[in-house]
């Protein structure tokens, strides 16, 4: 992107007091909806047995630790962002723009491996309850298994955050809790026609709402952001 082609966004032109208000809340809140997957899944699977619901919360502790290296490499991604922009090096923008998705993209291959290999493990090394074992192996098979939804979101709402259009993170961030929340009791009880899936149902409304937001994300980036050259984005992976 040429500079001549460059609207200076809020972050370069914006007063201090305000751009901290209008930047930390829309992420404040983004942060406390990505916390809430989990403690939706556990009230709504709490109605299924005591054993349902121990095992959703022994599966917290990985799902937290997906969303830690999400955001902890998305907040190196935003920082190497707004220096970038902030030179107006558009290029350099490009190349790490590029780099986070291929960093997301290794994030999801090494939960992949550890969902396949070692999910089960991780819940044999906490109880010996066959109930708790099987049900909790289910929900965070499938969450890891399909965590590509939440490195997506993370780093495509990065992206976003870098050039100060927070607001637009509510919304993806909205959607994929919005859809987690119809979702659950449908396919937990099975609702509406839908089978039965229990503990799994609750991982599949998790993963089918991180992806919807995902793709939000994609979306707005390709058609809002225009600090990226979307010609480029993805091309060097």
């Amino acid at each position: 992107m040429e500079t001549s082609n460059y609207n200076e966004n809020k972050m370069g032109v914006m007063p201090i007091n305000k751009l901290l208000i209008t930047m930390s809340l829309p992420m404040i809140i983004s942060m406390l909806v990505q916390a809430l997957y989990n403690v939706v899944d556990s009230i709504f699977v709490s109605q299924i047995s005591e054993n349902a619901l121990t095992a959703v919360s022994l599966a917290f502790p990985l799902q937290n630790f997906m969303i830690a290296v999400g955001s902890g490499t998305g907040v190196g991604i935003n920082a190497l962002l707004s220096k970038s922009l902030g030179e107006k090096n558009f290029d350099e923008a490009n190349k790490v723009a590029n780099n986070g998705i291929f960093l997301a993209i290794i994030s999801y291959l090494l939960f992949l491996l550890i969902g396949i290999f070692g999910v089960r493990f991780f819940f044999e090394c906490q109880t010996n309850v066959v109930e708790i074992i099987d049900g909790g192996y289910y929900y965070l098979l499938i969450c890891t298994v399909c965590s590509f939804g939440l490195f997506g979101q993370f780093v495509f709402e990065r992206l976003m955050q870098s050039t100060g259009k927070t607001l637009y993170i509510m919304l993806t961030q909205g959607l994929g809790a919005i859809t987690n929340i119809i979702l659950d009791p449908i396919l937990i009880f099975g609702l509406f026609g839908f089978p039965k899936m229990g503990i799994a149902g609750a991982a599949l409304a998790t993963v089918i709402g991180q992806i919807l937001a995902m793709i939000l994300a994609i979306y707005l980036n390709f058609t809002l952001n225009c600090q990226f050259k979307s010609d480029k984005l993805l091309m060097n992976h």
